[in-house]
């Protein structure tokens, strides 16, 4: 999971592109493989779509909801079939929009036990918070000047909540715009040196706000990163 701001369909907006290009690759090797018996065309078609299709229950089952295979794949046969399934395109879209916003809502933490944890970071030795209410604890000071909004940042980093549980971890280096981060941690960024380790825990307004990100990020999470600011690219 990237710090970036994640929007529910990007994918589907991309399935064209992605379509064409996967069946003109899929058809390309083909060319080089052993036949396939009976409608060659329309088992790569399938093939390439049901790939695409599998990565979108995925998709939708990391944001909350359960899709079930074998419903999906009879209702996908009605369609095919022009038979009706209950739901008009229109009134399927609003059905999946309500039941992931449900499942949102289920899984928010409390602001009282999310300010109590960043009032007790804030207290901690060497702290300072800033107005917008970020915490930040200097663990190993940099050298040099502090990246901009115009730059970007090579880092390491761990995401973590109140109770100690990692929800985001680089395994190597990773590129970041600073200005096209969440608010807190384009903050925390720009009062950074490199080659420093820094903490910042930042409240859920600076953060993903009292939504979150269904699965990921719970409804008013305080965040807590441990950040390695290895260079500045300008």
């Amino acid at each position: 999971m990237k710090l970036r701001k994640l929007m529910f369909g990007m994918a589907l907006a991309a399935m064209p592109a992605i379509m064409a290009q996967s069946v003109s690759d899929n058809l390309a090797a083909m060319q080089s493989t052993a036949p396939v018996e009976g409608d060659s065309l329309s088992v790569a078609v399938g093939t390439v779509l049901g790939q695409y299709i599998k990565g979108s229950i995925q998709n939708i089952n990391s944001l909350g909801g359960s899709v079930n295979s074998e419903v999906f794949a009879q209702t996908i046969l009605k369609v095919l079939q022009g038979r009706s399934t209950g739901f008009t395109p229109e009134a399927a879209n609003t059905f999946i929009e309500n039941s992931l916003h449900q499942t949102r809502r289920l899984d928010t933490l409390s602001m009282a036990s999310q300010d109590e944890f960043i009032a007790r970071m804030a207290a901690t030795e060497g702290a300072v918070t800033t107005p917008s209410g970020l915490v930040f604890i200097v663990e190993r000071e940099g050298e040099g000047a502090m990246p901009t909004d115009a730059d970007a940042v090579s880092v390491m980093y761990r995401g973590q909540f109140y109770d100690g549980i990692v929800f985001d971890e680089t395994e190597e280096p990773l590129d970041l715009p600073v200005r096209d981060l969440t608010p807190g941690f384009s903050e925390g960024l720009k009062m950074m040196r490199p080659g420093g380790r820094y903490r910042i825990v930042m409240p859920a307004s600076l953060g993903y706000g009292s939504e979150g990100i269904p699965g990921i990020i719970p409804g008013n999470a305080a965040l807590d990163f441990t950040v390695d600011l290895i260079s500045i690219k300008k």
